[in-house]
Order: C-alpha cells, then structure tokens, then sequence
C-alpha cells in the first residue's frame, strides 16, 4: 500500500520526489523548463539522477516510491540540513544545495545539488598506486581543514552538539548487546576490541583536544577533484555529526585501509593530517594526535560493532574485523 500511495502522491505532484522520471510541484516550480535525465541509479540508502536543463547540471538524491526506510531518511535529512545550515560557513568545497523537500511522515525526502560529475574526476580516475597514495595524501589534508574549521565553533549544539556521557552510555549499550548476541558468530578479537574500547572510552573521551563535525563516512569516494585545479571537494554528509578529532582520521586508517596499507602509508597521513591541522591554527603534538587517534578508533570500533548487531552484511563485517584487528594490534 504504502508504494501506491507514494506514486498516487507523485503523480499528483505532490511531496518529494519518489523518482527520476516523475518529478513533483515544487521540484518542477523551482526548475521550470525542459530537462534531461542523463544518468540514474538506485545506490545503498537512496537513489539518484542527474540531469541536463537550463539552470545548468543538477544532481537529484531521493528515497524511490515504497521505500519506508527510517535511517536512510535521516541521513537524508541530515545531509539536508548540513548543506543547507552549515556548509556555507565552511571554506571546505562542497555542492550546493539548490532545493530540498522532507516528508517525515512517509520518511520521503529529497535534495537536489549542482551536479559536478563533468567538472571534477573521482578516485577512479588514478591510475597508479602513486597516485592513489597522492590523492589519499590529499583526503588527509582535506579532513584536517574540514576538522580545523569546526573544532568548537559554536554552531555546534543542539542536534549538531556533542554529549560525551550519552556516548559512553551508548558504548556499553553495545558492549552489553553483544555479549547477548550469538558468540560463535564473533572473533576473540572483535570481542575483545568491543569490550575493551567501551571501557576505555569514558578515559580516553576525557583527553581529548575539543570537538569538531565528523564526517562520519570518509573514504576517497566521497571526495571530488575539479579537472581544472585546486581543492577537492568533500561530499556526502549524510552522517556528518560532532565527534572528537580523531574519529573521522581512525575511521581512514583503520576501517578503511588494510593492516598492511596502514603500516605504509600511515605515517604519512598522520604527518599531513597534523600539519595541516597546525597550518590553520590547531597544533597537536604528535602525542595529543595519537590520543585523538586512540579515542577516534574505540569510537570506531564500537560503531562498526553496532552495524554490524544491526545488519550484519558481509561488508560490514570485514569493517569490523580490520577495525578490531587495528585496536588489538595497537595495544588494546
């Protein structure tokens, strides 16, 4: 019922858009003319369009008609409200928002940004382990000046704030959760890192430097490079909320690279990552970053724990053995 009634709301123009085809009143109002769908597909968590028309290229992120899919219309909404709120106040590059629609009640939503697909390459354009390791260079010094601009702005409170004593509740919560859960299903080294992460969390959280915005998702697919020169773009900010400084850096070393990568090409994404930070005005020893690294990667730890108690995917689960393996190997 609940895709019929979607496409009944759609077909009379009303709500967010539900699909690459068919688009609604305001949508149409906001972009009158003719355009063109050039490309359109259905991803993890959305669906997606891009279009040629006569107010230049234009990106569509919705939720497609039937789906009822509460955390996908939150991060939705949220990267909504980020673009919207926060990224004009931000010297990070980004795409702007041009229109956005919610409808809570559904769990509909839509955004709509400038496409930058012709104007910029992505991480597949690199050919070369070389280059990868340059541009991964690049996503380091790119966090850190997202990081450095955000570390206790005052924009950050109320849904953007950041509650040390409900995160360490949360830890336990899912320590606890997963010695109720199926055990065999577990390696003793995920177990022991969940374990041991949640009760250092309330020590380590205390030694940290301040607060900044989290990405909450990097990986070099979630960075643009304009064709023409100069900064990268930072995009998908779904799971952007306010963390430590280490969270967003531990998520790209440890969930994101491999044990073997991580001993390589780690030292140098530390190395840019804290020159960048101290360029901008936020100068970290390198024993303070390794203690936003230590916090950042017990939050990891016990985020990907929590994934993977709520889905269980096999990505997910690889997610959780590099991470796990990173907090053991580092000295638990």
């Amino acid at each position: 019922m609940s895709l019929l009634g979607d496409w009944w709301a759609a077909l009379g123009g009303r709500g967010p858009a539900l699909s690459a085809r068919v688009w609604p009143r305001g949508l149409r109002a906001a972009f009158p003319g003719p355009r063109r769908c050039v490309e359109a597909w259905v991803g993890e968590g959305a669906a997606f369009a891009r279009y040629v028309t006569p107010h230049g290229p234009l990106f569509l992120k919705y939720l497609p008609a039937g789906w009822r899919d509460e955390r996908a219309f939150r991060r939705l909404a949220r990267e909504g409200a980020y673009l919207r709120d926060l990224a004009p106040l931000s010297p990070v590059p980004h795409a702007p928002l041009l229109h956005a629609a919610l409808d809570p009640a559904r769990q509909r939503a839509h955004l709509v940004t400038r496409d930058l697909t012709e104007a910029t390459t992505g991480w597949g354009a690199f050919a070369t382990d070389a280059e990868r390791e340059a541009a991964l260079l690049e996503v380091a010094r790119l966090l850190a000046r997202h990081h450095a601009f955000w570390l206790g702005r005052p924009e950050l409170t109320g849904e953007w704030g950041w509650d040390a004593a409900r995160t360490v509740r949360r830890a336990r919560r899912t320590a606890a959760a997963r010695g109720a859960s199926d055990s065999s299903a577990w390696t003793p080294a995920e177990v022991q890192a969940v374990e041991e992460a949640a009760h250092a969390l309330p020590t380590l959280l205390a030694g940290v430097q301040g607060v900044t915005l989290a990405h909450g998702d990097i990986h070099a697919g979630q960075v643009l490079w304009p064709l023409g020169g100069g900064p990268p773009v930072l995009i998908d900010y779904g799971q952007a909320h306010a963390a430590p400084l280490g969270e967003d850096l531990a998520h790209l070393l440890y969930v994101r690279l491999s044990a073997a990568d991580r001993a390589r090409l780690g030292p140098a994404l530390r190395a840019v990552y804290r020159a960048e930070l101290a360029a901008h005005g936020h100068a970290l020893t390198p024993a303070q970053l390794a203690a936003e690294e230590r916090a950042g990667l017990a939050l990891n730890v016990l985020t990907t724990a929590r994934q993977v108690q709520r889905e269980d995917g096999s990505g997910v689960r690889a997610a959780l053995g590099r991470v796990a393996e990173g907090w053991v190997e580092s000295g638990g």
